[in-house]
C-alpha cells in the first residue's frame, strides 16, 4: 500500500513539473497557451480610464459694504456689540465663475462713548457656493477685513464701512 501512494505521489509531482515548463522569451502569453491543440483568440485590451479634465485655482472676491446700529449702554457709554449686515456677489477675474447674491452677517464689539468717534475692524468669513453657466463648481470660505466707523451722538448710533472679501477654489475645466 505504501508503494502505491508513493507511486501516485511521484506521478502527480512529475505531471506538475511537465505542465509548468518555462516560457520562451520573446513569445506572447497567448502563443504559449495551448488548449486542446488550439490557440485561444486574443483577449481585448482593457478599456482606458476616463481622461482627467484638469483645472486651476480661481480666486473670487467682492467689495462689501456693512451697516449696523446699536444702543449705547448708559449715559456715559460702555462696551457694546453691534450686528453688521450686507450683501455681495463674488466673481473671479473673468466673470465666468460667480456666486448668487450672498448675505453677510457679522458682529463687532467696541467701547462706545457719547460724541466720541468709533473705529473698529471686523474680519467676516462667509461660506459661498460658486457657479459657472448655472452649474455649481464648488464652495469656498471667503474672508477679509472691513473697517467700520461712526459717531454716537445719542443713545442710538450706527456704524458702516466697506472692504474686500476673497477666497480661492480649485475648479475643473468644463470639457
Amino acid at each position: 500500500m505504501k508503494k502505491f501512494f508513493l507511486t501516485a505521489l511521484c506521478s502527480f509531482l512529475g505531471a506538475g513539473l511537465y505542465a509548468a515548463e518555462p516560457a520562451f522569451p520573446g513569445t506572447s502569453f497567448s502563443k504559449q497557451l495551448v488548449i486542446n491543440g488550439e490557440v485561444p483568440a486574443a483577449v481585448p485590451a482593457a478599456s482606458r480610464p476616463a481622461r482627467a479634465k484638469g483645472g486651476q485655482y480661481v480666486q473670487v472676491s467682492a467689495y462689501v459694504t456693512l451697516n449696523g446700529s446699536g444702543w449705547m449702554p448708559g449715559n456715559a457709554g460702555g462696551f457694546t456689540t453691534v450686528t453688521l449686515t450686507g450683501w455681495a456677489t463674488f466673481r473671479d477675474s473673468t466673470g465666468q465663475i460667480t456666486s448668487n447674491s450672498t448675505y453677510i452677517n457679522t458682529s463687532v464689539s467696541a467701547w462706545v462713548r457719547p460724541n466720541q468717534y468709533v473705529f473698529q475692524t471686523v474680519n467676516p468669513g462667509v461660506f459661498v457656493t460658486l457657479y459657472r453657466n448655472g452649474r455649481s463648481v464648488g464652495s469656498v470660505n471667503v474672508a477679509g477685513s472691513v473697517s467700520v466707523s461712526g459717531w454716537p451722538t445719542s443713545g442710538y448710533f450706527s456704524l458702516s464701512g466697506s472692504g474686500t472679501l476673497s477666497g480661492s477654489l480649485y475648479v475643473e475645466n468644463e470639457n
